[in-house]
């Protein structure tokens, strides 16, 4: 038999380590919500002082609770087999969220818990203690250590208004040495980090809480679910749903489109479009919920590139726990990869979203740069006309402006003019239209109207002293970087 030696990991350094999963508190705390409704809770309470140092925060619930030997074993690293069976409301996925979640926030954080009306118990682990004894080493806390914390909780709740004396926690978890919180120096900024926590829980937790299924109290205020998806409000296009297989299980996707009022009702304190603190911009993209609870939103994961066109365009994915693998879901449930499958599944209705999202914000951006329902065209700068090759906007000559100014030019600088407001219309266009180059107006070679411009700019900028260089480089970006262009312009020099 070879020689072998055993190596457990130094405990400070492995939890350290293990702690910096990209978890901030808002995404910390929802992977113990995540627990806490496993358990079978109906309300959760959170609760810190932010006014009293050092901070303390406590998350408590009504779930089930756990024995002593249960108590011990979740605290362990990791408390559940990754490979083993797990029931269908299973919001966990490790069995290391418990531990990694408080780390990333704590450097101490203790258990405490109760079942069947038995005493409460609680096991903590201290970062702290760790390194005295440079073991693995589980404080069981005595009984009068339990019922001091049990009573800190109690007083806590009672420097809130709205305590409900009704509410019994089974378990509670507690965050001492909140060495994050505590770097920030304002005390806005920790209720900034607070405001953000409401927001993403009720956010991630949002079919929960509008389900009535659970209760969540941050400082005893009811946190509000809030549906990234109001297919209800007036003006939302909804893309008919659709299924990807996956074994013997089948995963279904939609998309819808938001109006463009969105992009100015969204900017309201309270707004159906995004939460608080959130812009339609982050908003964007696909929303993967696993057993109902949101874990992945704000992008479009590697399928398009996300950009402000698209922050009216929103698409769902729903799985069940039976994907995690396909998904390679992480440790802090912020990182996930779409199977390349449903990637495929998903291609034309994600083409569609994002067509649409872009149609959209052209409209809005058009509409907010033209006028309508005037009857004097010179009250309108820019107008909006349909050519062969679809909608264009067009700065107006007949705006009363340009019209004065040009009445007072001779013949070659009212040409001059029209040039400039050509120009300015190419560019306006591709702003509108989300093009990187100027588009082509025809099919092949380039129109008689855009070689006389050309022929005219490359003189005015030669007069001015410009190199040959900067001059085509100049019309390249005007007229379009395409084969036609750069062929008229050689015949120039």
């Amino acid at each position: 038999m070879p020689e072998s030696i055993v190596l457990s990991p130094p405990p400070v350094f492995f939890i350290k380590s293990i702690s910096e999963q990209g978890y901030s508190l808002s995404t910390a705390v929802a992977d113990l919500v995540d627990n806490s409704i496993t358990a079978g809770a109906r309300r959760i309470e959170l609760l810190i002082n932010a006014n009293v140092s050092p901070l303390r925060l406590y998350i408590a619930d009504d779930g089930c609770g756990m024995t002593s030997e249960e108590l011990t074993a979740n605290m362990r690293f990791p408390s559940a087999d990754l490979d083993a069976g797990r029931a269908g409301n299973d919001l966990g996925r490790f069995g290391l969220g418990l531990k990694t979640g408080s780390f990333s926030q704590a450097r101490r954080f203790t258990l405490v818990s109760s079942k069947s009306g038995a005493p409460y118990q609680a096991r903590t682990w201290d970062v702290g203690y760790l390194k005295k004894t440079e073991d693995w080493t589980l404080i069981i806390e005595e009984e009068t250590a339990t019922e001091k914390l049990l009573q800190d909780f109690a007083e806590t709740s009672a420097d809130f208004h709205g305590r409900s004396e009704s509410f019994v926690p089974r378990t509670i978890v507690i965050w001492d040495d909140l060495y994050k919180l505590e770097r920030l120096k304002k005390q806005s900024e920790i209720n900034d980090e607070l405001e953000e926590l409401r927001s993403h829980l009720g956010l991630v937790f949002h079919r929960f809480l509008q389900a009535g299924k659970i209760e969540i109290r941050l400082n005893n205020s009811l946190v509000e679910g809030f549906d990234p998806f109001p297919v209800n409000a007036t003006g939302v296009q909804i893309i008919s749903e659709d299924y990807w297989q996956s074994g013997d299980t089948f995963i279904r996707f939609q998309g819808i489109i938001l109006p463009k009022r969105a992009a100015i009702e969204a900017r309201e304190e309270i707004s159906v479009w995004a939460p608080p603190g959130k812009t339609l911009e982050d908003c964007q993209g696909i929303y993967v919920y696993r057993n109902e609870r949101l874990i992945s939103y704000g992008g479009w994961l590697r399928t398009i590139t996300r950009t402000i066109w698209l922050q009216f365009g929103r698409l769902k994915i729903d799985i069940t726990n039976i994907n995690d693998s396909e998904f390679h879901l992480n440790v802090a449930k912020s990182s996930l990869k779409l199977p390349f499958g449903l990637k495929r599944a998903m291609a034309i209705m994600i083409s569609s979203v994002a067509g649409q999202a872009s149609k959209e914000y052209r409209e809005r951006l058009a509409s907010g740069v033209t006028r309508s329902n005037t009857t004097k065209k010179g009250l309108s700068l820019i107008t909006r006309e349909n050519s062969a090759a679809g909608p264009v906007l067009r700065i107006s000559h007949d705006f009363e402006l340009l019209r004065q100014l040009e009445s007072q030019l001779n013949a070659e600088q009212q040409e001059m003019l029209r040039t400039v407001t050509s120009l300015l219309e190419k560019k306006l266009n591709q702003v509108w239209k989300g093009d990187t180059a100027a588009p082509s107006e025809i099919g092949e070679g380039v129109a008689e109207a855009d070689r006389q411009k050309i022929s005219r700019l490359k003189k005015y900028y030669e007069e001015a002293g410009y190199s040959a260089d900067e001059i085509r480089e100049f019309l390249l970006e005007s007229f379009g970087q395409n084969n036609d262009v750069k062929t008229f312009l050689e015949t120039l020099y």
